[in-house]
């Protein structure tokens, strides 16, 4: 079955940049292993994440990693429901991490392409605090 859940959270003020690119590198490896689709940005002090896969993968994922790790604080759930269809599976076939103005760019301008898709515009909006 395929699911989603998408948060926001805050960083602590400890996190140094090369904590940050360690969370980059750990979420790629472990979400591409576990075909997990989605994205994952950092900007201003806050975490955006989208996750698509698998119901079981993604909640157990969400409830005993992210939101157990003490690298980020005021974790709020944005979505989080059975989808019928993934937005990002389209996108690339890999979990991204988007770490250039450019890479976010695309981003947008693909679900805007696919506007169609039930939370595209969802997404679009959640990402304008990050697109200033």
């Amino acid at each position: 079955m395929n699911y989603t859940i998408c948060y926001i959270s805050k960083s602590i003020e400890e996190l140094k940049q090369k904590d940050i690119e360690e969370i980059f590198a750990h979420t790629e490896t472990q979400n591409n292993q576990k075909k997990i689709k989605g994205i994952l940005l950092y900007e201003f002090g806050n975490f955006f994440q989208v996750l698509e896969g698998n119901k079981e993968v993604i909640e157990d994922l969400y409830e005993n990693k992210i939101s157990e790790d003490s690298r980020h604080t005021d974790i709020h759930t944005l979505i989080n429901y059975n989808i019928k269809k993934p937005i990002f599976k389209e996108y690339s076939s890999d979990f991204n991490i988007v770490k250039t103005r450019t890479q976010l760019d695309s981003i947008r301008a693909y679900l805007k392409l696919n506007h169609h898709h039930h939370f595209s515009e969802n997404i679009q909006r959640l990402l304008n605090p990050f697109l200033l």
